[in-house]
């Protein structure tokens, strides 16, 4: 699963180098071209009311938890073409630390870097970065810490993928959604946890589960793909086009997230 979308140039932030940048954000058009972002566990309880929370990457390590944003691969339903979120739903973390992130070095050292092609970065308009001396912001002081348990979070997130790994309770499944004209899309190359395997757990494992957090967080998946059917129910409607029947609705070209 591709784990730094929307970043295109990302460099070390430097004192020295990047001592008199600024940054704007107004608008969240970075997002406009994925239909899936990563998430971390603690976010299913706030997202499973808006987003469908699934599994997604392949086998192994590989496999991670995502929020299915839109039904074609490379459009988000979530924003508009002004780039604004829709203020009703859940914005992911992933999106709210861009442009930093933080990137793993030697000794498991991280460094603070940024998306240097971001167009929110300029020496004349917006908040600073560095203060006098060099010392970081409000702004930079308030995003390290963002980072930093974003880093926790995910690290939790792996080792809660990995629990139901061991206990196989992932399974394969295809989402199909229609839109407001019938035609349907298929999401493919999805995991779930299969809710069969989970009621047939031992009272220790299930107790373990509750303990360490992850129960609550597989309910929250569970209800939350509900909303996969209401993705397609954001695609607006094309009055020059006909419906596409459900039959030949395999034949539409299916969003992965891979």
């Amino acid at each position: 699963m591709t784990t730094m979308l929307i970043y295109d140039k990302i460099v070390p932030l430097n004192k020295e180098r990047h001592k008199d940048l600024k940054l704007s954000i107004d608008n969240l058009k970075f997002t406009r071209g994925t239909h899936f972002v990563p998430m971390a566990a603690v976010e299913l309880f706030q997202a499973a009311r808006d987003l469908a929370v699934v599994f997604a990457g392949g086998e192994g390590k590989n496999m991670g938890l995502i929020a299915l944003l839109g039904v074609k691969e490379g459009e988000n339903l979530f924003v508009n073409e002004d780039g604004q979120w829709d203020n009703e739903t859940y914005l992911p973390a992933y999106f709210r630390r861009y442009p930093f992130v933080l990137a793993k070095g030697d000794n498991d050292n991280f460094t603070v870097c940024f998306d240097e092609s971001f167009e929110g970065f300029s020496a004349d308009k917006g908040k600073e970065l560095f203060a006098e001396e060099g010392k970081p912001s409000e702004l930079l002081n308030n995003m390290v810490g963002f980072l930093n348990g974003y880093s926790q979070d995910m690290e939790r997130t792996r080792l809660f993928v990995e629990r139901l790994q061991e206990l196989d309770l992932l399974v394969k499944r295809e989402l199909r959604v229609a839109d407001k004209q019938g035609k349907s899309y298929f999401l493919r190359d999805l995991h779930l946890v299969d809710e069969e395997k989970l009621a047939k757990l031992d009272d220790e494992t299930l107790g373990k589960l509750h303990r360490d957090g992850h129960l609550g967080w597989i309910y929250a998946h569970l209800v939350s793909v509900g909303n996969a059917s209401r993705l397609a129910l954001r695609i607006p409607v094309d009055a020059n086009a006909a419906a596409a029947p459900a039959e030949t609705a395999a034949n539409e070209e299916p969003a992965t997230a891979e």
